[in-house]
């Protein structure tokens, strides 16, 4: 296991038992993430995360060959996958017979992915890149990355920031009275970048110091980034897992760090 690697593992899971659990894979621009979760008792079995990967690519198609866990047969297996060909589409303009007449808002050509957001009121056409989708086992649930934050935000009835951190990267996703505004993902290698688009966000979506912001992902009140923060925003809270789901993994953990890997059991 190499050094920006977790892998935290419940000492009663049998593998023989992974029918009965929820496969739940996070993988973004450079981190990737899963947990297995049982879906009855919501035990939270095992739980690994990489950060600060150099070819997701290669790092997700090495997992699948070489870790054992992977190889089992689970009862769901949900993806929530990084990329930036993606656009939402409004309920009222939405023709799913139809799907290529979007193609022109998206950067790039292959299979065009939908996902409806039920709460939201619009759907998420979404372009892989091959190799990441090839990787993944038969009969996955695709969703776009930004899925466990708008599964998050459901929980929210008036205006927030919610932000999900890797090691140098950010997805961002603004409410206004509960409805999604504004979501989009940034590559911030140091806080000066992270600076720089918080400002961006700040000045373009008119935010002032009393909204609300909710952290997950890699970071902590000892953190640079949460430092920044601070210099905008006087509400700041860690957004804690949302299901039910229940692990000893996590007594020693942050557990904001897996909120959104483990949202992905909320999305439909």
């Amino acid at each position: 296991m190499s050094n920006n690697s977790l892998l935290l593992v419940d000492p009663k899971f049998k593998p023989d038992s992974s029918v009965d659990c929820h496969l739940l894979l996070k993988i973004t621009n450079d981190s990737f993430s899963y947990a297995i979760v049982n879906k009855d008792t919501e035990q939270i079995h095992v739980i690994f995360d990489k950060q600060g990967s150099e070819n997701i690519e290669f790092d997700l198609k090495s997992a699948f060959e070489t870790d054992s866990y992977l190889s089992q047969k689970y009862g769901t297996i949900k993806a929530a996958v990084h990329t930036q060909n993606f656009v939402f589409i409004p309920d009222d303009w939405f023709n799913a017979d139809n799907l290529s007449v979007y193609s022109h808002f998206l950067r790039a050509d292959g299979k065009i992915n939908s996902k409806h957001h039920r709460e939201q009121g619009f759907n998420t056409l979404f372009i892989l890149a091959n190799k990441i989708e090839d990787n993944l086992p038969a009969g996955t649930v695709i969703f776009p990355q930004s899925s466990p934050l708008l599964a998050l935000s459901n929980h929210i009835s008036g205006d927030a920031l919610l932000i999900d951190f890797t090691a140098s990267s950010f997805n961002v996703l603004y409410a206004r009275q509960g409805k999604t505004n504004f979501q989009n993902h940034y590559e911030a290698e140091n806080t000066d970048e992270f600076n720089y688009f918080l400002l961006l966000i700040i000045e373009q979506l008119g935010l002032d110091e009393s909204v609300p912001v909710y952290l997950q992902g890699i970071i902590d009140e000892d953190d640079n980034n949460y430092k920044t923060l601070l210099k905008y925003f006087n509400n700041l809270y860690f957004f804690l897992p949302a299901g039910k789901q229940n692990s000893e993994l996590l007594d020693d953990m942050p557990k904001h760090y897996f909120s959104g890997l483990l949202a992905l059991d909320l999305c439909e």
